[in-house]
């Protein structure tokens, strides 16, 4: 719990504010990801200037513990995720190779028709949260085309999706395709990610297919984009422009 700053200490007032809350941070009564006080709700608090809560963020942000986000506010730092791209391998089973120890869990499982999903067969539909040390970090939608076979809501629970494939529906992804682009958040990720409708996500689109080109699997991950960075390796040979094309004309528009 907060307490209030001692006026005739040798400490000055932001190293007191930037302390307690350190601590609160340490003691997980702020879990990761989450946004602490405002500095107006801290200078009522504690009776001081706002120069002196943005003193005690700049020691938390100097000390890795938070992130300032420009006209949202202080968070609490997450989890640092690498994920590699360079390797054909599930997401899940890409932050197990890293050893993160990452929980899961399936909060929607459905079957679509196969009019809807725009296919034929059996198709089901998930949504699955990824949590680390506390935070949700990913929502994924996962989208199965199961041709004459079915999954259970079980399988899905107890399975990564490259494992359900091969496992339950004896299909081997032989390639995948993913894009990354940066998104707005949507309402409903947001109350299930518990995050501010006004974030920002990193959505990462896949779809994966067997060595005749069947479709497999489909899916959207909306990741947290302050905990992830994404890594690919490139071997060579290398290719090389031959040189650099400049801007023709003046960018001034004006007369």
């Amino acid at each position: 719990m907060l307490s209030k700053l001692t006026r005739n200490s040798e400490t000055p007032l932001y190293l007191q504010l930037a302390e307690q809350l350190a601590n609160e941070i340490q003691a997980k009564q702020w879990l990761p990801l989450q946004k602490l006080p405002s500095e107006h709700e801290l200078t009522q608090f504690f009776g001081v200037s706002r120069v002196t809560v943005r003193q005690a963020f700049r020691v938390l942000v100097d000390r890795g513990l938070v992130v300032s986000r420009q006209g949202k506010g202080v968070y609490v730092r997450g989890p640092r995720v690498n994920q590699d791209l360079g390797s054909l391998r599930g997401f899940y089973d890409g932050l197990v190779a890293r050893n993160y120890d990452v929980e899961t869990e399936v909060v929607e499982f459905v079957q679509l028709k196969a009019s809807e999903a725009g296919a034929s067969g059996n198709v089901f539909q998930y949504v699955r949260l990824y949590q680390l040390e506390g935070a949700i970090i990913v929502l994924a939608d996962i989208t199965v085309f199961c041709l004459d076979a079915l999954i259970t809501q079980d399988q899905v629970e107890h399975l990564p999706v490259y494992a359900l494939l091969q496992e339950v529906l004896k299909k081997k992804v032989a390639r995948a395709a993913t894009q990354i682009k940066a998104t707005g958040m949507r309402p409903d990720i947001a109350t299930r990610m518990g995050l501010e409708s006004t974030a920002g996500l990193l959505q990462m689109d896949r779809t994966s297919y067997d060595e005749s080109g069947t479709l497999l699997e489909s899916s959207h991950f909306y990741i947290q984009p302050d905990v992830f960075a994404f890594e690919m390796e490139v071997a060579g040979p290398m290719q090389l422009a031959s040189g650099i094309r400049k801007v023709s004309g003046s960018r001034n528009t004006g007369t």
